[in-house]
């Protein structure tokens, strides 16, 4: 199953969003963006909330244009409190003092003269999220394979 990740992010902040977008793919992750989409006739909130929930972590792009959108705040939100792996990207720049939801937690900051440095960052970590959970996967297939053969040496001994 694909790795997917959701890029929550201000729609003027497009250019940024085909970068991160690009360099996740590389890494043969699927990506979503609410806007690249589209549902016609479904109620915008529930497409978004349900791209989150598909997803196995959420980048956000706290840009100084990102931070004004209450979108980026709703999808920010819904993401810890559906506890979800978020990735802050927090524009240099950018109080992060009115983000009460990042209060005490770590993000990478994103240089506008240098953005290429903070995605790069962004995606090793994902990609690293990436491993940990195929890592988690292969355990659980060896385990079962474990169980499934010892129910059959249990059932064979029982004949």
């Amino acid at each position: 199953m694909a790795y997917k990740v959701f890029i929550s992010h201000s729609t003027r902040d497009q250019q940024l969003v085909i970068m991160l977008a690009n360099l996740l793919t590389k890494f043969n992750m699927q990506v979503s963006v609410a806007e690249w989409y589209l549902i016609p006739g479904q109620k915008l909130d529930k497409k978004v909330f349900m791209e989150i929930n598909k997803s196995n972590c959420v980048v956000v792009l706290l840009t100084k244009k990102g931070i004004r959108s209450n979108w980026v705040q709703q999808e920010m939100g819904y993401a810890m409190k559906s506890k979800i792996p978020l990735i802050p990207i927090v524009e240099k720049g950018v109080n992060t003092k009115e983000l009460g939801a990042l209060q005490g937690k770590e993000y990478i900051e994103y240089n506008p003269g240098k953005p290429q440095q903070a995605l790069v960052k962004a995606s090793t970590y994902v990609k690293s999220l990436k491993l940990k959970k195929e890592d988690q996967e292969k355990a659980l297939l060896v385990t079962g394979g474990i169980v499934a053969f010892l129910l059959l040496l249990l059932l064979a001994g029982e004949k």
